[in-house]
């Protein structure tokens, strides 16, 4: 078979490769303000605020249809996804004695936010989507339960509704026995704009059954905008809620601990002290860029979705499994990364280890960045060599501390989550580039035939 001749492709950064005169306007703007804190300035733009709002009426959109001109969801701009993390786990009450259920499929982040909150990750299951499978859910919860953190990673929507069903049974068994309910904190720092099905609510419904934006099911959602992100700030982070105390408690906790009861608050900082807080507030430049990347977000998730559904529909023409949408009917995935299970074989895990690398390699050559997901560095619960020797912080905290002695019952290394480690050693996927043409396309399409015939089918 003829070898494909290397072509150029556009970059793989799905907001960055769209900036133009816009942000370039935007940021000039803070600049000349020369207001670049949020809260005041020779002449506050009040950017971060307004990307808040704009925010927050996105996501009370459905897909396709202009912004709703109110929003019921409470948004709150931070520094970055990490941050977002640590402040939205901290806002929940997340510390020693507490157990934080949380896939094995993530970015690292998800792990240290509840490592840094003093906790004890417990690792739950994947199924076909290579998210958190409901199914598994029920197995993982203990009396210390305090949150679930599904995390729909590479643009890819877990069963958001069905974990959400679960959740609403465990806690009315929770409460019934005089617990405290769990809470549901979703990690969407690789779905910004992704939808799914179901009931948001993590007790009872607090929306009905159709089509949400990811991030709005649970009692929080989180969102990042670092470089690789749909749209980005460079860093950035989204907190959100439905609900008003809670958010209270997160503006506080993300600016010092203070939250602001009046409006000028008696201090920058606010009015009233809830705790020890963090400094975790976004930048005017942050709020800039990213106002201007949100009006763009729709067109980069078409763009990104066209490529990935004709890369995906070609991979089954192949006889190749794509990764599972949570909606087949509807699938709401964002399409920054098409994903597909090789062939079974009789090999043993080495060797199939071995082939996914061969195949991600003869990939790499045309510089599709691709991952046998296996090596996907530290996105693999069993390949953050500080998660799987239990590394403490400064203080011990959280394996020497006396209310966490029962993580002796939990291990991380490679065979606690056998679907997915299945899954991963099985696994291969592409970035799909938010630019891509239709010659784009043709010219990927013909790398993965001939990667077909010359590596996967050998």
């Amino acid at each position: 078979m003829r070898k494909p001749p290397f072509f150029p492709l556009p970059g793989e950064f799905p907001g960055a490769i769209w900036y133009d005169d816009a942000e370039i306007e935007a940021i000039t703007q803070v600049i000349r303000r020369q207001s670049p804190f949020r809260y005041y300035g020779p002449e506050c733009g009040l950017e971060v605020r307004q990307f808040e709002e704009e925010f927050a009426r996105f996501l009370a959109s459905a897909p396709g249809v202009p912004w709703p001109d109110t929003s019921g969801i409470h948004v709150t701009a931070v520094n970055s996804g990490t941050g977002a993390l640590e402040v939205a786990l901290d806002a929940l009450g997340v510390g020693c004695g507490d157990e934080v259920v949380v896939q094995g499929f993530m970015w690292i982040a998800s792990i240290s936010a509840i490592i840094r909150n003093r906790a004890v990750p417990v690792l739950v299951d994947s199924d076909d989507t290579l998210n958190m499978d409901p199914a598994a859910l029920r197995k993982a919860i203990t009396p210390r339960t305090k949150v679930i953190m599904p995390v729909p990673m590479l643009g890819g929507c877990a069963r958001i509704g069905a974990i959400m069903s679960t959740v609403r049974e465990i806690n009315a068994e929770r409460i019934a026995a005089g617990l405290e309910p769990v809470r549901v904190l979703e990690d969407c720092a690789q779905s910004l704009g992704a939808h799914a099905r179901g009931i948001p609510g993590s007790i009872t419904a607090s929306g009905p059954d159709t089509i949400h934006r990811a991030g709005t099911f649970g009692d929080v959602g989180i969102f990042s905008l670092q470089i690789n992100k749909d749209i980005t700030a460079g860093e950035g982070g989204m907190i959100v809620t439905r609900d008003p105390d809670l958010h209270r408690r997160i503006e506080a906790l993300h600016n010092v601990g203070y939250a602001k009861d009046h409006e000028p608050a008696q201090n920058w900082y606010g009015d009233v002290p809830l705790g020890w807080g963090h400094g975790r507030r976004m930048t005017e430049l942050q709020g800039a860029i990213a106002r201007v990347q949100l009006r763009k977000l729709d067109m980069i998730l078409a763009q990104m979705r066209r490529s990935h559904a004709r890369f995906e529909q070609h991979i089954m023409d192949l006889g190749l499994t794509p990764r599972a949408h949570a909606d087949a009917e509807n699938p709401g995935d964002t399409g920054y990364y098409c994903i597909w299970r090789l062939p079974d074989s009789p090999l043993d895990d080495e060797q199939r280890i071995a082939k996914g690398r061969a195949v991600a390699a003869a990939l790499n050559e045309w510089g599709l960045h691709p991952w046998l997901l296996h090596d996907f560095e530290v996105h693999v619960y069993y390949n953050i060599l500080p998660l799987i020797e239990k590394w403490p912080m400064n203080n011990g905290c959280p394996w020497k501390c006396p209310a966490n002695a029962f993580h002796e019952a939990y291990s991380y290394a490679r065979g606690s989550l056998p679907v997915l480690d299945e899954a991963l050693i099985s696994s291969v996927g592409i970035n799909v580039p938010s630019r891509l043409t239709p010659e784009h396309e043709d010219r990927i399409l013909e790398v993965i035939d001939y990667v077909f015939e010359t590596v996967i089918r050998q």
